[in-house]
């Protein structure tokens, strides 16, 4: 009896499931359509072989860089986009803006092959390797050669006459360093590729 009863829960169990999955694709399905149909005149057809433009990977867009407005909030309000301030350690500490993307000619997809994608960080690199800025605190960081490397030749200067502060200030320097507290001038991010 109990055998019975065990098969007969696991049938429900498992017929639960199925309906469950199949109206999540439902959803899904009805979901894609109507974010197609806003995206192009014709009928797309999810199961089709071609790929919404708009939903390509950033290996097959050329996308503009983002819109500085150098704290301008009113700027940004009127173009609708941008970015305020670049840079940012964290996450939450980086803004993100829209930028305007056009797919590639030899790409094949479906929908408008230039338009606005969101969720862009507004980040900016320059010439600053977080790896060769360490090695030059660590050596020659009694001259001040690590704040000269960042663009600060005001405090390098100080630093260049002192001798680091009597080796002091060079220490201090290491600690800001590897605590990400010493950045480039130029507010722009480390280069991650070394």
């Amino acid at each position: 009896m109990d055998l019975i009863l065990y098969l007969f829960m696991t049938m429900i169990l498992k017929l639960a499931y199925a309906i469950q999955a199949r109206s999540d694709r439902e959803q899904q399905v009805s979901g894609a359509v109507a974010l197609t149909r806003s995206d192009s005149a014709n009928n797309y057809r999810i199961w089709g072989p071609k790929v919404l433009c708009s939903m390509l990977p950033e290996d097959f867009l050329e996308c503009n860089k983002p819109i500085d407005h150098k704290d301008n909030k009113t700027a940004k309000e009127e173009k609708g986009y941008g970015c305020l301030k670049f840079g940012g350690l964290n996450y939450e500490d980086v803004e993100h803006t829209k930028v305007l993307c056009t797919v590639f000619s030899d790409i094949d997809c479906h929908g408008p092959r230039t338009f606005m994608r969101d969720g862009v960080p507004c980040i900016r690199y320059s010439e600053h390797y977080f790896l060769t800025t360490l090695l030059y605190s660590l050596l020659l960081g009694f001259l001040g050669m690590d704040r000269f490397c960042l663009g600060q030749t005001g405090t390098a200067v100080g630093k260049l006459l002192t001798l680091g502060g009597i080796g002091v200030w060079w220490v201090v320097d290491i600690i800001l360093l590897l605590t990400n507290r010493l950045t480039p001038e130029d507010g722009s991010n480390w280069n991650p590729y070394v």
